[in-house]
């Protein structure tokens, strides 16, 4: 019997409703904590009052002792009929797997229900007044067969909260029991020695990705066995045998299908201190689409390329040797957000839910990276791995070290490859800075998680137009990199051409407009495709459910299938992307694995019933045929219940789940005595035969076996799938190179864009024709400039009024170049631009107080890091340096910086309110001094107004004009006004000052020249 959920409602609406002379102290959480015990209170009563005598007799019989073993048998449950957690291991009839305390076990699951109904309030009553249980062991205390071993996992798995198989539910204890119930919303209750709190088992998945969302690894520790074949066994009475099965952490959560795009990383590191600059191995490894990457790289005391490559990559997850050199530790402590220490304790605790930041694994591993090869079987990467840095085949085999022990075969994913690792930066590609990526707003800022969400007002969300996920994430690689190599970068831009004029423009022939139907439908089938990417590595790993195969092998067979084999005409880089993308074998071969399966069945979920082809249908055959073999043998029993009743067409009955009754009137004469009664009514009994009882247990048997062969089959069959994971690899590698061309040319139709003329020369130089910002064009109508920087002058020293466009015109002009090296066109009637080998930015304030870096710290060792790496082939961006510390230094600062990046011949665009730097520039060809135009007025109040034109002019301007904008920005009229005489008054004293110190300085020459002419004299 369940609680009345109009009592519930009843009861909701009575606490909502206002009443006389109350106060309004109560909450929905606090009434529900107070009344959820109550409602299972009573529960429990009405199920005690009208089942305990029942149960009674049921427990005597041996009908019920069938019954209680058919019910283990269907839940898998060792809690309906094991000694697995008893008070003594002997019983095989306790009914719970915390023996004496069933009825608190039972209590709490009726609490839990009640609190389910009340509205669905999220609340745990019981929490609030629980405290930190770590699960270790205690001298002195008994424990259950059951904890006996969670706290065995516990020992080899003390950082990870542990999600137990017990029947069918997932249970959690001690603190784990705290977490879950805070994170997921249930019940943690007090049973034996520790907390409990548990889930149904068909929500697993879906709450292990909440606990892992919230910070923390989660290990699932499932049965080794099963109830029915369990107790068919020697070791009936024994404990159910279970292991942890496999663990998941933030970067190696493989989401399905259907979700969003962005993937994870795991970033492993190791010093190399051989020589003068410490170098850094890294391994990263995307596990949701199967990518590797490796860099080796020299750094310095600040650690700028670190920084720049977790700015870049955003790992979810950092592995750390145990030692770890000073400055790179304080490096990784700013971006992970806390201290760094190998000796803080491991163990989950409820204090740390929802804590921001990537989590941090010290490994160390035993073996090599030659060694870890040949222990997962990938000996053919031997080669690859000795090819690599010292530090970086450290850091490989610490990532493989510490993804072995979490199943799933993740660490023989990161070898499935057989080729070289790719590289995450060669000298073809530029690297964009951590700094460069912020300031520029390339992408947007990442989540908690360390995933990328595309916003509006970034970079990569005004260029995308993807049509798939894994197109989208090549594109992004695309704009994290862009190119150097002038030919690679010519062929890139000949292909997005081609692609804008084939897919967005008519050609007037039948041939053209054959090509283009034929492109336009490849492009459109992309939609309709899962993220494959993803979905090859969920097969790879095992983890695809039936419907999630049947949803990749449909997307499979469709991509096979969207490119032609090659277009006349079309660049070489196209039609190589076509061929590799146009693979008829490979559609042959997913027709057959198509063939052997029922997509009905798959659907279902059905493994049992799914394989209707091949060896794998036979097998299944094998045990289905056996179970029909007994379901015929208890049909034909019919026949002779019908002869011992007289009892002619007589035919069993299935009543509550439970089959092959015989339903006779109670007073019915003539039952033998060797019948087992099942249960009974006011009128009617209901028995098992003795051969009916003991062929029902053997088909219970069978169906086990059958489930765990249905398994082992499925495992199979995605192995076999994953045999050709290069393959299938090579043909998503085709698509997403397809899908971010076709994006690019989508881009290159659209209006006011034109594709750049590239020039590869010694020194960097931007010539623009009305150009615009590729973002901010999207949400207003922004004023184009023209800009023409280079050859003669070097460097654009602008100044101009607050918020006059002075920023956001250098912005412009260094996206503009990022789009260019990508491939793409850019928003300008016509631009000639040189390849730049990096662009350096300072922009913005900020202080790292991780670090102990004021604002003005950061100011100069970003621009410290700016003088070191800058060449005449950089392009330098610095806005308003030197504002963090007082006029004199800061405009000193600046003007030395600027003239070491014009002696440099670094590109330079230099933005400053100190307008006398320009002055000390006036006559110098390398600097061209401009300013934002703007028209200015006298308003009622004496204060200037402005009109701002947003038009890069020649000269300087001479006021900032700050008034201005504190005026638009609402400061009251009065303190502008006081503001106002306070900068007049100091504007005339500066004056005076100035004009006393020349006065005093030209008197002193007077006298100094009047005594030299008496000493001639």
């Amino acid at each position: 019997m369940g609680v009345s959920s109009k009592r519930v409602q009843a009861s909701i609406s009575s606490f909502f409703k206002p009443k006389r002379g109350k106060s309004p102290e109560r909450t929905p959480e606090t009434f529900a904590s107070k009344e959820a015990p109550k409602v299972a209170a009573k529960k429990a009563r009405r199920s005690e009052d009208s089942g305990h005598d029942a149960q009674k007799k049921r427990a005597m019989s041996p009908s019920g002792a069938v019954k209680r073993r058919r019910m283990t048998t269907e839940a898998h449950a060792p809690d309906a009929g094991s000694a697995d957690d008893g008070a003594s291991e002997k019983d095989p009839a306790n009914a719970s797997e915390d023996g004496s305390h069933k009825e608190t076990d039972k209590s709490a699951q009726l609490v839990a229900e009640a609190t389910d109904l009340l509205g669905g309030l999220k609340v745990n009553p019981q929490l609030g007044s629980t405290h930190v249980q770590l699960v270790r062991r205690r001298p002195g205390v008994s424990y259950t067969p059951l904890e006996q071993q969670v706290l065995e996992a516990k020992e080899t798995h003390s950082d990870t909260v542990l999600a137990v198989e017990v029947g069918y539910k997932f249970r959690f204890f001690g603190e784990d029991a705290r977490i879950a119930s805070q994170v997921l919303g249930i019940m943690c209750t007090q049973a034996n020695n520790f907390y409990n709190a548990s889930i149904p088992t068909p929500r697993l998945a879906v709450h292990v990705r909440r606990l892992v969302h919230a910070g923390f690894r989660v290990g699932v520790v499932r049965q080794n066995e099963t109830a029915a074949l369990k107790a068919a066994g020697p070791k009936r009475s024994a404990p159910f045998m279970r292991s942890v099965s496999q663990v998941i952490t933030a970067a190696t959560l493989v989401e399905d299908v259907g979700a969003d795009d962005a993937a994870p990383w795991l970033m492993s590191l190791a010093e190399d201190h051989s020589s003068a600059s410490i170098g850094i191995g890294m391994v990263a490894v995307q596990v949701a689409t199967g990518c590797v990457l490796v860099d080796h790289f020299e750094d310095g005391f600040l650690r700028s390329a670190l920084a720049t490559r977790l700015a870049h990559l955003r790992p979810a997850e950092l592995l750390l040797p145990q030692q770890l050199n000073g400055q790179t530790k304080s490096a990784l402590a700013a971006h992970v957000g806390r201290r760094i220490d190998a000796s803080e304790p491991r163990e989950p605790l409820l204090e740390q839910v929802g804590r921001v930041g990537p989590r941090v694994e010290f490994v160390d591993s035993v073996f090599s990276a030659i060694d870890q090869c040949e222990r997962l079987g990938a000996a053919n990467m031997a080669p690859h791995v000795l090819d690599l840095a010292p530090a970086v085949a450290e850091a490989l085999a610490r990532m493989l070290a510490y993804l072995e022990p979490l199943g799933r075969g993740l660490a023989r994913g990161v070898l499935a490859g057989g080729r070289p690792f790719a590289r995450f930066h060669t000298r073809t590609h530029m690297l964009l800075s951590a700094t460069a990526l912020q300031t520029l707003q390339v992408f947007s800022e990442p989540t908690a998680s360390g995933a990328h969400q595309v916003k509006a007002d970034s970079l990569f969300a005004a260029m995308d137009r993807t049509h798939s996920p894994f197109g989208r994430r090549l594109l992004r690689q695309w704009v994290a990199h862009p190119l150097l190599d002038h030919d690679e970068l010519k062929a890139r831009a000949d292909a997005v051409s081609f692609l804008r004029d084939a897919l967005y423009t008519d050609g007037g022939s039948a041939s053209a407009h054959v090509q283009q139907q034929a492109l336009s439908a490849a492009r459109g089938k992309l939609n309709q495709l899962v993220d494959i990417e993803r979905g090859i590595c969920r097969l790879h790993y095992g983890l695809a459910s039936p419907p999630e195969l049947l949803r990749i092998l449909r997307s499979l067979r469709t991509a096979a299938s969207v490119l032609p084999s090659a277009i006349d005409h079309a660049p070489a880089a196209v039609n190589e992307i076509l061929r590799q993308g146009h693979q008829p074998a490979l559609r042959q071969l997913i027709g057959l694995w198509f063939e052997q399966i029922s997509a009905k069945e798959a659907q279902s979920g059905s493994k049992e019933r799914m394989f209707v082809q091949g060896p794998l249908h036979a097998r299944m055959q094998e045990h289905h045929d056996r179970l029909q073999a007994i379901e015929d043998e208890l049909q034909a029993s019919a026949a002779g219940v019908a002869a011992q009743l007289d009892m002619p067409g007589f035919a069993f009955r299935s009543i509550s789940g439970i089959d092959y009754l015989i339903d006779v009137r109670s007073t019915r004469k003539g039952v033998p005595d060797d019948w087992i009664r099942i249960s009974t009514t006011k009128t009617n009994s209901r028995y098992h035969t003795p051969f009916a009882a003991q062929k029902l247990v053997e088909r219970e048997q069978r169906r086990e076996a059958l489930q765990l062969s249905a398994a082992n089959a499925y495992s199979e069959f995605l192995a076999s799938i994953s045999e050709h994971y290069v393959a299938l690899r090579q043909l998503v590698v085709a698509l997403a190179a397809f899908d971010a061309l076709c994006s690019l040319a989508a881009l290159a139709s659209t209006e006011g864009f034109c594709r750049p003329l590239m020039i590869d020369s010694a020194e960097a130089h931007v010539q623009l024709v009305d150009a615009v910002h590729p973002v901010l064009r999207l949400h207003t109508d922004y004023v184009a400039n023209t800009v023409d920087l280079g050859g003669a002058s070097r460097a654009l020293l602008l100044t101009g009024p607050n918020a006059g466009g002075k920023s956001s015109l250098i912005r412009t002009i260094a996206l503009v170049c990022v789009m260019a090296q990508c491939g793409s066109f850019v928003p300008a009637r016509s631009a000639r631009l040189s390849l730049v080998d990096s662009i350096h930015t300072r922009i913005g304030a900020g202080d790292n107080l991780l670090r102990g870096e004021s604002t003005f710290m950061v100011e100069m060792r970003e621009t410290a890091e700016i003088m070191r790496q800058c060449t005449p082939r950089s392009l330098a961006i610095l806005d308003e340096l030197g504002r963090g510390t007082s006029t004199h230094d800061g405009a000193a600062i600046a003007f030395a910086v600027l003239s070491h990046l014009v002696a440099a011949r670094t590109l330079t665009l230099f933005v400053t309110h100190y307008a006398h730097i320009a002055d000390c520039f006036a006559a110098d060809p390398l600097v061209r001094c401009c300013h934002m135009a703007f028209i200015e007025r006298t308003g009622q109040d004496g204060i200037s107004e402005l009109t701002f034109l947003y038009r890069l002019a020649d000269g300087v301007s001479t006021d900032s004009f700050g008034l201005n904008v504190a005026r638009i920005a609402g400061l009251p009229s009065a303190l502008l006004l006081c503001a106002h005489r306070k900068a007049a008054w100091m504007r005339v004293e500066m004056e005076s000052r100035w004009a006393a110190r020349h006065a005093r300085a030209l008197q002193l020459a007077v006298r100094a020249r009047m005594g030299e002419g008496d000493r001639e004299e």
